[in-house]
């Protein structure tokens, strides 16, 4: 790990930290920086505080630490706070059925329309299957209803 990282990682945990300090919680926290784009922070804890309902804690989180880095480091990284590894476990599971899907698209020759889902899933999709060979990826649709489609290449 690059001592850059390995401060950069250390001090969004400590940022946080004297977050929760200031709210009487403890959380476990677990900092990543995933790749050049990308920090990951999971925030476990066993009060109520913490309970899978928590998007909007999460992405008010986000956003804090967003600012935090950009005004700290000057760095613009998409943050993703996840509340007990709820995000992580779901990232798995949509890429589990993103790769099924694709396997399929090249077998039957046919395009895939997923369901339609935020913006942060589409990434995780596309990141998912940029890898494979043989299938592409796009999204279409507005708002609310905008999905990735997966097609077979040629």
């Amino acid at each position: 790990m690059t001592d850059k990282k390995e401060k950069t990682e250390k001090e969004v945990a400590s940022y946080l930290s004297g977050f929760f300090d200031f709210l009487e919680e403890n959380p476990e926290l677990q900092v990543e920086i995933k790749s050049p784009d990308e920090l990951y922070v999971n925030v476990q804890g066993q009060s109520d505080f913490f309970s899978e309902d928590k998007e909007e804690l999460a992405r008010s989180l986000s956003v804090l630490v967003r600012v935090f880095l950009e005004r700290q480091y000057d760095m613009d990284r998409d943050v993703q706070i996840d509340i007990n590894g709820v995000k992580l476990t779901r990232r798995k599971n949509l890429e589990r059925f993103a790769l099924d899907a694709a396997e399929k698209a090249k077998k039957e020759g046919k395009k895939f329309r997923l369901n339609p889902m935020p913006p942060v899933e589409r990434k995780w999709v596309h990141i998912a299957l940029s890898e494979i060979e043989g299938v592409e990826t796009y999204s279409v649709g507005e708002s609310d209803d905008r999905r990735v489609i997966i097609k077979p290449k040629g």
